[in-house]
């Protein structure tokens, strides 16, 4: 047997093997979207303040506004990571998060908290304007993940959104977002849904016919 017909079959078996503990693992729970175009907010008229509905149910879960600032709110129960700035001041920015961290409960300890759109606050903030001194604020030129806490139907579910900001100004765009589907799980930030070891099964026994029907021919 040649050594790309040994591989393929060591793929299809270890594809095999794997198929079971892949389905123990509950692939596929994670809940993934990525509009055709960015959903973009921002100083263009018109753009000023655009809600996002993350499940498609009918129901907005987060309002993204820009003024003299730009914040995101929360809606329905809804919470995203915020961190708090210190007395007097109230409110805070969202906590960008790099690509991998893990987004649960106790990630609103601490300097963090989890920030529902209520109180005196107008929303968590991405960046503030001021004439003439300029912009402040942790996303200013960035793509960072924010992450979310999600009420479904009374339970919890956490995820993360995508967010790039632009650099002079108070706007950006959401790219994509995800969450669990399974209530009380943590995700990690960028976390999308993996690609079931079926594939490989199914892409394995493809070109082990494939290979097959070419020997046959050779062979007359």
């Amino acid at each position: 047997m040649r050594m790309w017909q040994r591989t393929v079959c060591r793929l299809f078996v270890l594809a095999v093997a794997l198929a079971p503990a892949s389905a123990t693992q509950a692939q596929g729970t994670i809940a993934y979207f990525r509009p055709g175009t960015p959903f973009s907010f921002g100083p263009v008229p018109g753009f000023e303040s655009r809600s996002v509905d993350l499940n498609y149910d009918g129901l907005d879960d987060f309002i993204f506004e820009s003024s003299m600032s730009s914040t995101v709110l929360p809606l329905r129960g809804h919470r995203i990571l915020m961190l708090p700035e210190p007395p007097p001041d109230i409110g805070g920015f969202v906590q960008p998060l790099t690509a991998g961290t893990v987004i649960f409960s106790e990630l609103g300890q601490g300097n963090l908290v989890w920030f529902d759109g209520s109180g005196p606050v107008a929303g968590a903030t991405l960046s503030a304007c001021a004439w003439p001194f300029g912009c402040v604020g942790p996303w200013l030129g960035q793509t960072a993940y924010a992450g979310i806490e999600l009420q479904f139907n009374g339970l919890t579910h956490y995820g993360w959104l995508r967010i790039s900001h632009f650099e002079f100004s108070n706007g950006g765009a959401l790219i994509d977002w995800a969450y669990e589907t399974r209530p009380g799980v943590p995700i990690l930030a960028g976390a999308v849904p993996e690609p079931s070891t079926w594939a490989l099964l199914v892409g394995g026994g493809v070109l082990m016919v494939w290979f097959r029907r070419k020997r046959h021919e050779r062979r007359g």
